[in-house]
């Protein structure tokens, strides 16, 4: 069989690689056949831009996808052949991995809808590890994927949550996917100064940040969760300090992998339980993914789709591979 991989081969450029590919497993392997896979704008847009050493490349990207069974190896208990799951290796055509890294689908729910549970998953890290409690007032700032599922995740576990985002487009996603108190600011929306138990950074620009800071009560946690990419104002270290200290605040880095990879004895949430309970919570219905939150592309064009994610995009705001197009086009 020949394999194909969304591959960097230099600093901006990207282009679909042939390889050839066993598709038989081995004990304890699947081999699936991707159906879907996401790009994570942020991190892929750093990779694809950033200029790495020569011997760096080829370099393959990818982290999220939903693929079918299409083989299981000796000891597989619990996937078989046409069960839909989520795993996390790169852009392909095809996979092999260990079962245990494998995520099973949740039955029925549509495959490129329920892949948005791992981006859930990013700031559920921080929502399991701040004071604040249901029904408290939190604020998010930045609603890209990822702040758009932090706000979908903490309203579906009951907090009140003010969404901010400059982005008209993306407010208007955000209020598609049913959450409640969206805007361009906390002011516009006319949260009361000190009120907010916690904020969920994650645009990555400061500047959101520091329009935050007013509105939140003495002892609020601040989890910043957007990457900060790049320098966007010449805001003190002072002011900054200043208000952490007479507001009480916690600071903490939003990092989603400060948690352990999966469940064990002494951890009862891992990143593979938060996106297995994402991917639920989608299929339920508690969190929408509109139609109008993603594009479906055709991987052979990821070349010229990695230049247009050079720039910020604002609507729509993810986009995934459709290995579907692929398929057909090989059928």
């Amino acid at each position: 069989m020949t394999d194909y991989r969304v591959t960097f081969t230099g600093q901006c450029r990207a282009e679909l690689i042939a390889h050839a590919f066993d598709p038989t497993p081995g004990p304890g392997e699947l081999v699936g056949e991707n159906l879907f896979s996401l790009i994570s704008t942020g991190s892929e847009r750093g990779g694809y831009t950033q200029k790495f050493p020569d011997d760096s490349y080829p370099m393959e990207t990818g982290s999220s996808s939903m693929a079918r069974v299409l083989a299981v190896g000796e000891g597989v208990t619990g996937f078989r052949p046409g069960d839909l799951f989520y795993h996390s290796e790169h852009h392909t055509r095809y996979v092999r991995l260990n079962a245990g890294d494998a995520i099973a689908a949740p039955a029925g729910a549509p495959p490129e809808k329920v892949l948005f549970g791992r981006y859930a998953a990013v700031s559920m890290t921080s929502v399991y590890q701040m004071k604040a409690k249901p029904a408290d007032t939190v604020a998010v700032t930045g609603q890209g994927m990822v702040g758009a599922m932090c706000a979908a995740v903490l309203q579906a576990f009951g907090f009140r949550v003010y969404a901010v985002d400059p982005s008209a487009m993306r407010q208007a996603v955000s209020r598609e996917m049913g959450i409640q108190n969206v805007g361009a600011s906390l002011e516009e929306l006319n949260v009361q100064q000190q009120s907010c138990a916690a904020l969920l950074e994650c645009s990555g620009n400061e500047n959101a940040l520091r329009m935050a800071l007013p509105y939140l009560r003495h002892g609020a946690d601040v989890y910043q969760i957007g990457v900060p990419w790049h320098k966007a104002s010449d805001w003190s270290a002072h002011e900054l300090l200043y208000q952490i200290f007479y507001g009480f605040l916690s600071v903490h880095g939003g990092w989603e992998w400060s948690i352990p990879r999966k469940n064990d004895e002494f951890h009862s949430h891992s990143s593979f339980s938060h996106i297995a309970s994402a991917m639920e919570m989608i299929a339920q219905g508690k969190i929408k993914i509109p139609d109008s939150m993603y594009e479906l592309r055709d991987p052979r064009d990821c070349g010229s789709i990695y230049q247009e994610i050079t720039a910020p995009r604002m609507s729509p705001t993810s986009i995934i591979f459709d290995w579907s197009r692929f398929r057909e086009a090989e059928q």
